[in-house]
């Protein structure tokens, strides 16, 4: 013997005062701040600092794929043995991942380093674009 519809059962208004609905008002609210105020609408200025913001704490995401897609590119290259021939000895796959971002890393490193010592004292005009 089956039941009938289970599943459905008679739902209270959206807005019963039973259930804590606001009686007797019928006026719209805006729902947002700049739905009614322009002082709070957002600059362009603002959303090109919020992306600079966030691409600066979370990073690019072509960067943080790149190294996955390296891995899977040297996993077809591997084949089912998964020793390939790099910097003069065979490795494995994720041996080779691992010292490719240590190496990029340490170029990162020496560049930032010397780059950032031109952005202050007398030699911050490279860094910034100054005349002189």
């Amino acid at each position: 013997m089956a039941a009938n519809d289970p599943g459905i059962l008679p739902l209270p208004l959206a807005e019963d005062p039973i259930k804590g609905g606001l009686s007797g008002t019928t006026e719209e609210r805006p729902v947002a701040p700049d739905q009614f105020d322009p002082r709070y609408e957002t600059t362009r200025w603002e959303i090109w600092a919020y992306y600079a913001y966030y691409t600066g704490n979370n990073g690019l995401t072509l960067f943080n794929f790149a190294p996955t897609a390296f891995q899977n590119l040297l996993s077809q290259a591997a084949g089912d043995g998964g020793v390939l021939r790099f910097a003069g000895r065979g490795r494995t796959i994720n041996s080779i991942v691992l010292l490719a971002n240590g190496i990029s890393f340490a170029i990162q490193v020496v560049l930032f380093l010397v780059v950032g010592s031109y952005a202050g004292g007398s030699g911050g005009c490279l860094v910034r674009g100054d005349e002189g």
